[in-house]
């Protein structure tokens, strides 16, 4: 219940959610005769649009999670018990889909296949369940994850899956319990370089050691132009994804998750 419960308000605290609560305030308060601080609200609401639409606002605050972790060459990362993929780059096979599809986050499931060919760990453990409230499909993310890794040639002996979990806090209990069986105590954690850093204090919060694997990275160089000042739906993407890793940091903290 808590989990859905938090999935379902977080987007209420991203720039459209903030920006739609000001507007129905400001219909609220027109009908109610209040028509200055309608005026007010609406403009609020146009405001927080416009401001984390900015390509540098939204460039800055991906950056600012993505900076504390650097990626390497596979063959060049330590060795360890275990590689952990955490699952977010596939979609569910539901029509007009006819197969499993992947987004930007299938990174993820390339460094840990890379990793594992590099023979940087002899396991690779693919972490996710399925929600299937909001995804409309109960397929657990870890199976698509596994279906993908043997077409890229990985044998099904090298890989476990963990089926169950519905967020960061749940990858690390549940993986940190595959891992405490096999007396396994460092592994390699593969997720995107902005959903980084809460899921390696995740790890760590259960006396797990971490060597990050950041992949996915969205803060890359490019040249100064007139559009870089114009709003973009990309750089909404990226306030929106930001706002929901500190939002996400900030809870796990509270509730002792990391």
């Amino acid at each position: 219940m808590l989990v859905l419960m938090v999935k379902s308000l977080t987007p209420m605290f991203s720039p459209l959610g903030l920006s739609l609560l000001a507007w129905v305030a400001a219909l609220i308060l027109y009908l109610r005769g209040y028509h200055r601080l309608a005026r007010g609200g609406t403009l609020f609401g146009i405001a927080v649009i416009l401001l984390f639409s900015n390509p540098i606002i939204g460039k800055a605050l991906i950056k600012s999670l993505e900076d504390d972790y650097q990626a390497r060459e596979p063959q060049r990362y330590p060795t360890a018990g275990a590689i952990v993929v955490l699952g977010g780059g596939t979609k569910v096979p539901v029509p007009p889909r006819v197969g499993i599809e992947v987004g930007d986050g299938f990174d993820r499931l390339q460094v840990g296949v890379r990793l594992l060919k590099a023979r940087r760990a002899p396991l690779l453990i693919l972490s996710g369940g399925a929600i299937a409230s909001l995804t409309g499909s109960d397929s657990p993310e870890a199976d698509r994850m596994r279906i993908l890794a043997l077409e890229y040639g990985v044998g099904g002996r090298s890989m476990l899956l963990e089926r169950a979990s519905r967020n960061t806090h749940e990858n690390a209990v549940l993986t940190g319990k595959m891992l405490s069986s096999r007396g396994i105590e460092r592994i390699i954690l593969v997720t995107s370089a902005w959903h980084m850093r809460r899921a390696e204090a995740a790890f760590q919060q259960l006396g797990i050691e971490i060597i990050p694997a950041p992949t996915d990275f969205e803060a890359v160089p490019r040249p100064m132009s007139l559009r870089r000042l114009l709003p973009d739906a990309t750089a909404l993407l990226y306030s929106t994804k930001a706002i929901k890793e500190y939002l996400g940091l900030l809870f796990y903290k509270l509730v002792g998750w990391a």
